[in-house]
């Protein structure tokens, strides 16, 4: 999974990545010092979660919610399944948030909880190829739809190179056209961070970049004692570059 963080130019960095203690499960995400929470992580149990805010067109507005969207990512890292996770999503209140995606991986596994700020939906499917989720702040239909040829072109494509093509789309960015491009940059806003989440039959790694002038990455592994997923070799190049299925989140 490789997400990244576009956020204002006023919105104070992200502290690095630590561990933490979810109720019996320890996670590890970067933590946004403003609301608290996070929008990416990952747990022992190699269950990896990131969160997309949603601005959707024709969307009536409403009074600011009472709840960070931040609070949810931890909240379904403190289980060790993916339908746990998912229920746990779903017992959450959506009109105490602004509107959110959830996307969870587990091995070959994917689930994704929306939100439209009134009622959730989910959907539980199984990787075959590459998958793209993405946002903007300026409207999510006017971005998903350049992003995604170029995702098709750049990954999906050739089957042989996801891993590369994932690694150049979440870097490109189109020269008449930054602020939507996926590495996006406007007078307001731009993209922050990129964070890569490898999880295979030996390890759990969460690598996160910090993209500001001086920034340093910062990487961590975990060896499990068992395999952290059902899928051997899932999204870890090292072991298996043919058989990954490369997750690719774009958020904004």
């Amino acid at each position: 999974m490789v997400c990244n963080r576009d956020e204002r130019r006023d919105r104070p960095a992200a502290t690095p990545p630590q561990l933490r203690c979810q109720q019996d499960r320890t996670a590890i995400f970067p933590v946004d010092p403003v609301g608290a929470g996070t929008w990416v992580g990952v747990n022992e149990a190699g269950l990896a979660a990131t969160l997309l805010n949603r601005t959707m067109d024709g969307a009536v507005r409403r009074q600011r919610a009472a709840c960070s969207r931040g609070s949810i990512v931890p909240s379904v890292l403190a289980h060790g399944s993916l339908r746990r996770a998912i229920a746990a999503a779903e017992r959450l209140d959506p009109t105490s948030f602004e509107p959110f995606r959830l996307v969870l991986v587990h091995g070959f596994t994917v689930g994704v909880v929306n939100s439209d700020g009134y009622g959730l939906s989910r959907k539980i499917s199984r990787m075959s190829a590459p998958l793209l989720f993405t946002s903007s702040s300026l409207g999510d239909a006017l971005v998903e739809e350049p992003r995604r040829r170029l995702f098709e072109r750049q990954v999906v494509a050739d089957q042989s190179g996801w891993l590369c093509g994932q690694f150049r789309f979440h870097r490109h960015q189109w020269m008449e056209r930054p602020e939507i491009s996926v590495c996006m940059e406007r007078s307001d806003a731009l993209t922050v961070s990129r964070t890569v989440i490898d999880v295979s039959s030996r390890a759990i790694q969460l690598c996160y970049e910090p993209l500001g002038s001086g920034s340093v990455s910062e990487k961590w592994e975990h060896a499990p004692s068992r395999p952290a997923s059902p899928a051997k070799n899932a999204h870890h190049s090292k072991y298996d570059r043919a058989r990954s299925r490369p997750v690719v989140v774009e958020a904004a």
